[in-house]
């Protein structure tokens, strides 16, 4: 239905690992759920999603955990929520921070995409030697460990265009000679002075 800005395929060989990912998972998983919508190509709707839980044997719960988990990936800036205006004299149930329901589409960010190209290159790596299922769900216990909202896999990047830090980086190594020693450094010192 929209054309998603961000998305792109991570290439052959780390998409044919995603096929084998669950289609369903018990709770809500970050690199679960973020996989699942770059399996729709970006963008993927709520009641889709929630479909997917099977954890939990009430439909309100199974969406309130669902809701829980996208605003924290909202939070982290992994995915955008887009809620189109429902139908009139229906009832939705009400997210204290906007209504999520089935009117609601779910969309992978840029920092998203990062998130999803980084998790999937360490899952490639370490599936040679080990069913790609069980890695992706020993990395994903160790990636919401805690329910921390630190990104794991796009430190430092949410509101940084991608070059920035390299750029930064060439500056500070162009400004500072290069010091191999103690008295390299006391002579970086006194060019500093200067």
């Amino acid at each position: 239905m929209l054309a998603h800005p961000y998305w792109e395929r991570l290439g052959e060989d780390i998409d044919t690992l995603i096929e084998q990912l669950a289609p369903k998972t018990p709770a809500c998983e970050r690199t679960t759920v973020l996989t699942w919508i770059y399996q729709c190509q970006g963008v993927m709707g709520f009641l889709e999603l929630s479909d997917r839980i099977t954890g939990y044997e009430n439909i309100t719960q199974r969406k309130k955990h669902v809701r829980g988990v996208l605003r924290g990936l909202e939070k982290l800036l992994l995915v955008s929520i887009v809620n189109f205006p429902g139908d009139e004299g229906t009832e939705e149930e009400v997210d204290p921070e906007g209504v999520i329901g089935r009117n609601s589409l779910i969309s992978l960010t840029w920092s998203g995409m990062v998130w999803m190209r980084r998790a999937w290159q360490a899952r490639a790596r370490l599936g040679t030697v080990q069913n790609i299922r069980a890695v992706h769900q020993s990395l994903v216990e160790e990636e919401d460990d805690g329910k921390a909202n630190e990104p794991y896999w796009v430190e430092n990047i949410s509101g940084v265009d991608p070059d920035g830090s390299n750029r930064r980086a060439q500056r500070i190594a162009e400004a500072m000679p290069s010091i191999t020693s103690v008295f390299s450094l006391a002579q970086a010192g006194k060019l500093k002075k200067r």
